[in-house]
């Protein structure tokens, strides 16, 4: 079995304990010398609570030595007893605690012979349930048949005219207390000679029961106590010291909302009466220095209270070291507080906070209890400003990200568009460069011989002078000549780093050579529109762009039977004689050679496109992330050119974000979200340190 507590011995010696239970607790102490001293103590407690009219009583129940102590059922506390501890301190004296117990023997223990209330009335309320007991009274359940609801009724153990007007000015105190942390008092009476107060029922445990249960995390052990300082600093504000501060004064509901109750010594400033009348007041383990002095006491002595009462709730143990009164008073005067034991989880901060509260000079403790009570929450709320400034931080780091990729974006961007400039530059140059050797090429392949039998062909079927027959061996016969002809120099003038395809039609369109496939031929070329239009139109030279899938182009034959990819460039010569076409020369060529000699640097990707969507060129499908622009290419054959194609640029936007698609969106939602979350954690840490939920 564990060693007793106060609250144990308290209840040993009130004679509240179960039968069992005392049957353990005394086998207990008579093995235990510091339980002997625990006990020893409680009943000094006791015996110095009660006046001098009632210590006979007191004495004709105790047990003679070596006797069990009986205890009958009424005494036997429910499940949910609210413990409450013995209020006064003892009196000077000898400065012992009170006499030990022979260790030979159970221990001699008082009980306090309680009337049997349940079932009574008194005046408008029926007492139905025994709830607990103290040194100096016990707590009823009952019923207000006047307001139909539950209170909690206090009964004197003895009637007693000292103790009368204490439990009287308890409720009057209390009363003028209105606050949720305090525990409401309803009404004061005396009734067939006996004093009460009824309070408001609370349902639930003492604040001491509470922290001990298992589970209790020091922020939670924390917020409960900052409740309770609430109550207590209400109390202050109504002019009212507690003087008694300790964990079994105070109450935890089972909706969780704190109350402090037991002013039984509470005095008030708004009164005639002096705060340390009653001599040496308080329970010893959380008493002040000036309490044990019995000096005057202030607000300030509940401050030292209730951080004797939050340092125990932290660290499992008193304070203060000492056996007896005079040591205890001792370590209370030096202000010699334990070392934290070694495994306490409570923080430098938090502690610096408690021991303030228990300095030995009020005037060195906190200037109040709102004072205490917003450094408790500060502390609380630490990790709530901790957590708010890491947000505020990475708030700064990616609006910095931001502000510093716009800039460089903006740099790079005009580097870009500088790159773009001159690759349009470019552009028009190496399509004027590729345009003069298409010409010059033509004008030396209308050189050759069989050129000039192209441009003089006739068919005199056209001029009812012969047959068709005779007209198509005559141009059997110059298809055969352009088939012998040797094109390299051709092809040598129009580059080496564009293979060429070379082509041949009359004055009707007819294929009658391409270098692709020197069979093919007598194919109907009428069916690319520049062509028709050049022929219909009479007119001259002229350039464009085409995939090479494009259908029309595929008909003709002209590039053979393999159909390439891409866009491919074409060149077309029309021989005007007399203002009548006489003959086309066509030089086709893949526009990834022109690309080559377009593009000036390895950043920018480049494609081109032609006017029915078709593109050739490196220029990827997602473009996120690349800034783009493009170019329109005109045919610098003809005056004022039409509109052949359009070259598109692309280049990637290198930057502190271009990390991934979407990264800019990324860090600005994460931008958002963490100065929401800076404030909202702002906002909490501030609603904890101003103790508002």
């Amino acid at each position: 079995m564990e060693c007793l507590d106060a609250k144990r011995a308290g209840e040993l010696v009130a004679g509240t304990l179960e039968p069992h239970a005392r049957t353990l607790v005394i086998a207990h102490v008579a093995s235990c010398a510091s339980c002997k001293q625990t006990v020893a103590r409680a009943e000094a407690l006791l015996a110095t609570a009660l006046p001098a009219s009632s210590r006979a009583a007191l004495e004709a129940t105790m047990a003679p030595p070596g006797r069990d102590i009986a205890v009958d059922a009424t005494m036997a506390p429910r499940s949910a007893d609210i413990a409450l501890d013995a209020t006064m301190a003892p009196g000077v004296g000898d400065g012992r605690l009170g006499a030990t117990v022979e260790s030979v023997a159970p221990a001699v223990v008082p009980r306090i012979r309680v009337p049997h209330a349940v079932g009574k009335t008194l005046g408008r309320y029926s007492i139905t349930d025994r709830l607990g007991a103290g040194a100096m009274g016990v707590v009823y359940r009952a019923e207000d048949r006047e307001l139909g609801r539950a209170v909690a009724l206090k009964l004197l153990h003895h009637p007693d005219a000292e103790l009368t007007e204490r439990l009287v000015r308890e409720a009057r105190a209390m009363a003028q207390v209105n606050h949720p942390n305090v525990v409401a008092v309803y009404d004061v009476g005396a009734t067939d000679g006996i004093t009460y107060i009824a309070m408001e029922m609370v349902a639930g445990e003492s604040l001491r029961t509470w922290t001990q249960q298992a589970g209790r995390s020091v922020p939670a052990i924390v917020e409960a106590y900052i409740a309770a300082a609430r109550g207590l600093a209400a109390a202050h504000a109504s002019g009212i010291v507690h003087r008694d501060f300790k964990p079994d004064n105070v109450l935890v509901g089972k909706d969780g909302r704190v109350r402090v109750t037991d002013f039984g010594l509470a005095a008030s400033r708004t009164t005639d009466e002096p705060l340390d009348d009653d001599g040496v007041m308080g329970t010893p383990a959380y008493m002040a220095p000036e309490q044990f002095a019995g000096g005057n006491v202030d607000a300030r002595t509940d401050q030292f209270n209730f951080c004797a009462s939050l340092y125990e709730a932290l660290y499992g143990e008193r304070q203060f070291a000492g056996q007896t009164v005079p040591e205890l008073a001792e370590h209370v005067a030096e202000g010699r507080v334990k070392p934290p034991p070694a495994d306490a989880r409570v923080s430098s901060a938090l502690r610096a906070i408690v021991l303030r509260g228990l300095s030995v000079k009020p005037g060195d403790r906190f200037p109040t209890m709102e004072h205490l009570i917003e450094q408790l929450g500060r502390d609380r709320a630490k990790p709530w400003r901790v957590t708010s400034r890491i947000a505020t931080l990475l708030a700064a780091m990616l609006a910095i990200g931001l502000v510093a990729d716009w800039v460089v974006r903006e740099r790079v961007a005009g580097n870009i568009d500088e790159a773009f400039a001159a690759t349009a530059r470019q552009t028009d140059r190496a399509v004027k460069l590729l345009a003069g050797r298409f010409d010059a090429n033509s004008n030396q392949v209308y050189t050759f011989d069989v050129m000039r039998d192209v441009t003089g062909h006739y068919e005199d079927a056209d001029f009812g002078l012969g047959d068709e027959a005779s007209d198509d061996a005559a141009l059997a016969e110059i298809h055969e000549r352009l088939t012998s002809v040797d094109w390299r120099f051709a092809r040598e003038i129009a580059g080496k780093q564009y293979p060429t395809t070379l082509a041949v039609a009359d004055a009707k369109g007819r294929l009658l050579y391409t270098s692709a496939a020197p069979d093919v031929w007598k194919t109907d070329l009428l069916q690319l529109p520049w062509i028709k239009h050049a022929i219909d139109a009479g007119a001259g030279n002229s350039m464009t762009l085409m995939s090479f899938t494009d259908p029309q182009l595929v008909a003709t034959r002209v590039l053979g039977p393999a159909v390439q990819q891409g866009i491919a460039v074409l060149f077309t010569r029309t021989l005007i004689v007399g203002g009548v076409p006489r003959s086309q020369f066509l030089q086709i060529v893949s526009a990834r050679q022109l690309l080559e000699d377009i593009r000036l640097d390895d950043k920018t990707r480049l494609s081109l496109v032609a006017f029915d969507g078709t593109s050739d060129g490196d220029v990827p499908q997602d473009l996120a992330g690349y800034q783009v622009q493009s170019v329109v290419i005109h045919d610098p054959l003809v005056e004022n050119g039409s509109p052949i194609g359009t070259l598109v640029m692309a280049r990637r936007m290198d930057s502190p974000l271009a990390l991934f698609p979407g990264a800019r969106v990324v860090f600005a939602i994460a931008l958002l979200a963490a100065l929401g979350g800076a404030g909202a954690t702002l906002a909490r840490a501030r609603r904890i340190t101003e103790g508002r939920r």
